[in-house]
């Protein structure tokens, strides 16, 4: 018997709280990979913002994971933390109010620890909140000694193969947060600005004029460039021009990648105002003149009068350069605009919108400084890793697309290296012994992982070494996620051989679609320099959650939801609900209809069930499977054909879109089943026989029968979706005395095709009935009359193709039908004038005409 009423609060936590307690989602390490599914978990990035998007992106993952293990697979679903890095740094600086810059090394990232901590563990309350069935024993933070450990032995496989390389070269640089940024960290925002039109004096006389963004870098310009097509080519080509303020002669290149169209058509190279000039500064090895530091201030320019970087007039250079130094690149930019227009070197301004690049977590504009930096090679294997991509399944397919765009358009090599301080360090030292000064020395192994600022390479004294002062971008370490959990590398550097083998390669990878261009890109990057080998059999892409409006969510728009209240509002099983309905790939926002239709499907659940369970009182019987106990005759009335049968599709359906994460239609057909077969025709068409109100013992206990697998198949369909309210039901309904302590969600528990009943003519005969309890629903509608209304007859008149089945076989419905219509007298084609007055309706597919008599 199941309770009245069904108390969210008190199940959800009951249930939560005996999953952990069983080990129901452990994963087991002793069996063969053939059986596991493994799934490469997103660890979320401690950045102690807790939003709607985890509840979201999260549960869909775990919407997989649940059905996989039900389908009979021994899942491996871990959870990680990414606690390092510069998010992790901004999270400390902002709840703390401190700066990295201010304290110790050591001090500071002993407060990182502290707080990573407390911001993990809200992330794993509300992550049991929403019931993932994840294996907590596998947790692991992305900066905790193993994946440290992982991380070094990576970057030692890279280094030995020649695919990590430290090299002094330009690199974008984010000069709020201090460090250098790879090209997936970048994003392009439309800013306001002015282009500002300065001429510069020609060597041989006369003069040409450049139009610029940026004139602060007037003091870094080495060249400048015209278009092949250029009308004054002929004269200005291998000429030279002078620099207004600093008087340094640069040369006058052609080249085709100059836009005739963009302002004078005459553009000067600076190291570095963009992407562009480095190319050029390569292509043209023109000379290196430096006017930014690392914080984004205008350096004294103490190189210029050099042999790269001569000026006519010196000591006017030099005052120029004496009244920007240490002035921010907007207040340098304010004063040499002003001291162009009091020389008279400023022909015109106009205000324009440009794109900017920005670092993405700081929000800074980039420069492009030269400093040492580790990369990882990706330029020059942009097919494999095409190739390495296409080898993979990705779900929706169209998503595999954004990956090779990203590919064809990497302009850099992958900076992994960062000048921050609570991450992973690099496991290098640079040897000071004579004759082999700069070396770099690796760690051994067996070491890891050390920190070179506090351990020794084997064989070197503390005089002998300087370590390597850099940490490792975050996205060094989470890109080897697959291989955290597999416990290995590559062969040689491995923690335990036999469990890579296990885990490596994974069978999925959920992420959001924004984090392709990193998260996706770096693992299979980094998967096929170590092994040649792709990271994942199948990639599922989720979208983003939106605001109610659609808008992205934002702290600075104020329209970020939090799931706290929700949660408390609706329980967890209504929030997954809502997130089931959205399919991979797609954005969707937060609907409060669609949480209410959530909370509907729940209720109406366990008052389905909670009806049923009443008619299945004193029912003693074990059945078998639907198809089995309709081969032994168990079940054999119409209606329970029909609705097996229909169950019996919805359970292929449902499969088959589970097979292909397509989650939400395995919803929609499930709920379809449910609310229109079973609840609307099915339950009321039966509960006359199930009651025993008429009828034999054995079209009874076919009722019975019937009603037990409905509800037992119907509930484990939903459960991957509705974990809780499936298992309250299925505990108090469906106990077992040879096993009362299984659980709806148990291994193997998904309903298999094969096992359930399907009959293409019952579900034929048992639509024909269904059609006639719609038509007379309709007819009594019409006169605000309930179903329960007597009807002194009703005739069904077949259109003139004649009946679906014979008509014995449509005798089989009688029995429910009159009862469930409220007549005594059903009749087929029957042809003979009909007591009292008659109304009619004839079906939508105008297969056949209802007729009936009310009882006035």
């Amino acid at each position: 018997m199941i309770d009245d009423k069904y108390d969210f609060k008190t199940v959800e936590s009951k249930w939560q709280e005996q999953w952990q307690r069983s080990g129901l989602y452990g994963w087991n390490a002793e069996e063969a990979k053939a059986n596991s599914y493994i799934i490469d978990t997103p660890p979320p990035t401690v950045s102690g913002f807790l939003h709607i998007g985890h509840v979201y992106s999260y549960t869909q993952t775990d919407l997989i994971a649940r059905y996989r293990r039900m389908a009979g697979a021994n899942v491996f679903y871990p959870m990680g933390f990414d606690d390092n890095g510069l998010p992790s740094e901004r999270l400390v600086e902002k709840t703390r109010n401190i700066r990295a810059s201010d304290l110790s090394r050591e001090e500071f990232i002993r407060i990182c620890y502290e707080v990573v901590r407390g911001a993990e563990d809200e992330f794993r309350a509300l992550f049991k909140q929403l019931a993932l069935s994840v294996d907590w024993s596998l947790e692991y933070q992305t900066i905790s000694p193993h994946s440290r450990k992982i991380s070094q032995l990576s970057a030692l496989d890279l280094f030995r193969k020649g695919e990590l390389y430290r090299q002094l070269q330009p690199t974008l640089w984010d000069p709020a947060d201090r460090t250098a940024l790879a090209q997936a960290e970048v994003v392009e925002k439309e800013i306001a600005g002015t282009m500002w039109e300065v001429p510069f004096r020609l060597a041989h006389g006369g003069e040409v004029t450049i139009a610029t963004t940026r004139p602060e870098l007037l003091g870094a310009c080495c060249a400048l460039l015209i278009h092949p097509d250029h009308p004054r080519r002929a004269e200005l080509e291998r000429g030279e021009a002078i620099s207004p303020l600093y008087s340094v002669p640069v040369p006058i290149l052609v080249d085709a990648q100059v836009d005739p169209q963009t302002g004078t058509g005459v553009v000067m190279c600076c190291t570095f105002g963009d992407a562009i000039d480095v190319d050029w500064w390569r292509r043209y090895k023109l000379p290196l003149r430096i006017v930014i530091d690392k914080t984004g201030r205008l350096t004294a320019m103490h190189a210029i009068g050099g042999a790269d970087w001569p000026s006519l007039d010196l000591a006017g250079a030099r005052a120029v350069a004496a009244s920007l130094t240490g002035l921010t690149i907007r207040a340098a930019r304010e004063k040499i605009v002003a001291i162009l227009q009091e020389r008279g070197h400023l022909k015109s301004q106009k205000p324009i919108q440009r794109m900017v690049p920005c670092a993405e977590r700081s929000g800074a504009p980039l420069e492009i400084l030269v400093t040492p930096q580790w990369f990882v090679r990706a330029l020059d294997k942009k097919q494999a890793l095409i190739e390495k991509g296409r080898s993979i399944r990705w779900f929706p397919d169209y998503m595999r697309l954004r990956y090779e765009l990203w590919v064809e358009n990497l302009k850099w090599d992958w900076c992994i290296s960062r000048q921050r301080y609570f991450g992973v360090p690099f496991p290098f030292w640079y040897s000071k012994r004579r004759d082999e000064e700069g070396r770099i020395i690796a760690a051994d192994p067996a070491d890891l992982p050390v920190n070179p600022l506090a351990d020794l390479p084997r064989g070197y004294g503390p005089d002998e070494v300087e370590p390597d002062p850099d940490v490792m971008d975050t996205w060094a370490t989470s890109s080897v996620s697959p291989q955290i959990n597999s416990y290995g590398v590559a062969p040689g550097l491995m923690i335990d051989a036999q469990r890579h083998r296990k885990l490596f390669p994974a069978t999925l990878r959920p992420q959001a679609h924004e984090i392709i261009r990193t998260w996706a890109f770096y693992t299979i990057l980094k998967s096929h320099l170590h092994e040649d080998k792709a990271p994942w059999r199948d990639i599922a892409i989720s979208g983003w959650c939106r605001a109610p409006d659609r808008s992205k969510m934002s702290k600075s728009k104020g329209n970020v939801i939090t799931p706290e209240g929700l949660l408390d509002r609706y329980g967890a099983d209504v929030l997954r609900y809502w997130t089931a309905t959205s399919r991979l790939g797609v954005d969707t926002a937060l609907s409060e209809d669609v949480l209410k239709v959530g909370k509907r499907l729940v209720t109406k659940l366990w008052n389905a069930s909670r009806f049923a369970g009443l008619q299945l009182e004193g029912f003693a019987a074990r059945p078998q499977t639907p198809r089995a106990d309709c081969e032994r005759g168990l079940v054999a009335a119409a209606f329970d054909c029909w609705i097996l049968s229909r169950l019996a599709e919805t359970v292929t359906e449902a499969t088959a879109a589970n097979e292909d994460y397509e989650f939400a239609t395995a919803l929609r057909v499930t709920e379809r089943f449910f609310w229109a077969d079973f609840c609307d025709n099915y339950l009321e068409l039966v509960k006359g026989r199930a009651y025993g109100d008429f009828g034999t013992s054995a079209s009874q206990l076919s009722a019975r029968y019937t009603l037990w697998h409905c509800l037992d198949v119907v509930l484990r369909l939903f459960a991957p979706i509705l974990p809780h309210v499936t298992e309250e039901i299925s505990s108090q309904l469906f106990s077992r005395a040879a096993a009362p302590d299984r659980s709806i969600h148990a291994r193997g528990n998904w309903p298999r095709p094969e096992d359930q009943f399907r009959d293409v003519t019952a579900e034929t005969l048992g639509a024909t009935g269904v059609n006639v309890l719609a038509a007379v629903r309709k007819l009594k509608a019409n006169r605000n009359l309930s179903l329960k209304k007597p009807l002194l007859w009703c005739n069904v008149a077949f259109a003139e193709n004649g009946a679906p089945l014979s008509p014995d076989a449509l005798d089989g419905l009688r029995p429910d039908l009159m009862h469930a219509i409220g007549t005594t007298k059903l009749t087929w084609n029957n042809r003979e004038p009909p007591l009292g007055a008659v109304e009619a309706v004839t079906t939508p597919d105008e297969a056949m005409r209802v007729e009936v008599a009310f009882a006035d």
